[in-house]
């Protein structure tokens, strides 16, 4: 009932953004640019699909820049921050946001991040990029795109099928048409029958065979020495987890934990983007016995490493996860080679 009282205000939103899009007039830049982006509110996978892009691209010999809103960075003094440039990370946390940080610490590339992404590709000048990766970028007007590349939740591919704010879309569906490849992300946490309901409303909109991903690359790192934990039997016999997240999707980080074999105690979910304090951590952690500990994301772990002491990291693991492909790899490599000018038989 509550969906369809806020129904008039997703027809606004829509008639809006679309009012927005017709009179943008985008902008192209002196570089190639592959956006990275999604049609719903909340985790679709876009960031891990943003870091893929990035790795490929470097494996390649070239250099890609990412360019990044920051979204709910704390310091807004400084319009656009260079979080890191080639060789390092150069800013903190709180000037560049959660996601840009997290990917600086996982991606050797510049990232840079700023509301004006024009400006954001002025100053990557200085790195010589050979492409700009726009994170978060399918509904960003301004800019031109060589490459829209679109990641949809397997787990709620399109929620209600309403826009903002009855439901999850942040366009219509048939917005897909405008994607060069469409990804289909955690193909692993569903049945096949679902994915394959998923894959064939994406084809009968845009007429093409999405691609599939899954988060299946994990490893689990200790806060305290963020060394890799090789053999996770220990893990699975002696402790029992509490899930703790600030995620688009923190149902996604669950299933994952629990498809790797880890006990679940209880589940400590907080809003996307929440800015941790240490009380967040220790009042869960008073509460746990000795063989009990926390197991967090890797974007919410650059964010918790920040207001905890060694002790306190001792206690609290962490899951990264890189993206797999099921299918279309080829796919996927021959659109970015393509766009780059990169012989294919490489």
């Amino acid at each position: 009932m509550f969906k369809y009282l806020l129904y008039p205000f997703s027809i606004i939103y829509y008639f809006l953004s679309e009012l927005n899009r017709t009179l943008t007039k985008p902008k192209k830049l002196y570089k190639p640019v592959i956006s990275v982006g999604n049609i719903t509110w909340g985790g679709s996978g876009k960031t891990p699909m943003t870091i893929e892009v990035a790795e490929y691209i470097l494996s390649l010999g070239k250099t890609p820049v990412i360019l990044s809103r920051g979204y709910a960075r704390k310091n807004q003094a400084v319009k656009n921050v260079v979080v890191r440039d080639k060789e390092k990370i150069l800013s903190d946390i709180s000037d560049s946001g959660d996601e840009p940080y997290m990917m600086a610490c996982r991606v050797d590339c510049p990232v840079i991040v700023g509301a004006d992404r024009i400006e954001s590709a002025e100053l990557a000048r200085q790195f010589n990029p050979d492409v700009f990766i726009l994170d978060d970028g399918f509904q960003h007007w301004k800019l031109q795109r060589d490459l829209d590349i679109v990641c949809i939740n397997s787990l709620n591919p399109f929620g209600n099928g309403m826009t903002i704010p009855s439901g999850i879309l942040r366009e219509k569906k048939s917005a897909l048409k405008r994607a060069n490849l469409i990804a289909l992300t955690n193909c692993d946490l569903v049945s096949k029958d679902t994915l394959n309901i998923i894959k064939q409303e994406v084809f009968n909109i845009k007429k093409e065979i999405p691609l599939e991903v899954s988060c299946k690359n994990y490893y689990v790192v200790n806060m305290f020495d963020n060394v890799k934990i090789e053999d996770l039997t220990l893990l699975k016999e002696q402790i029992s987890f509490v899930v703790v997240s600030a995620i688009g999707s923190p149902d996604n980080f669950v299933n994952t934990v629990k498809n790797l074999g880890l006990k679940i105690k209880d589940k400590v979910f907080f809003s996307d983007h929440h800015k941790y304090k240490s009380k967040d951590i220790t009042d869960i952690l008073n509460f746990l016995d000795d063989n009990e500990k926390i197991i967090t994301t890797a974007k919410d772990a650059v964010k918790i490493n920040e207001v905890t002491d060694m002790d306190m990291k001792e206690k609290i693991y962490v899951l990264n996860v890189s993206l797999s492909f099921e299918s279309g790899k080829e796919k996927f490599e021959k659109e970015i080679k393509s766009l780059l000018g990169v012989n294919n038989e490489k």
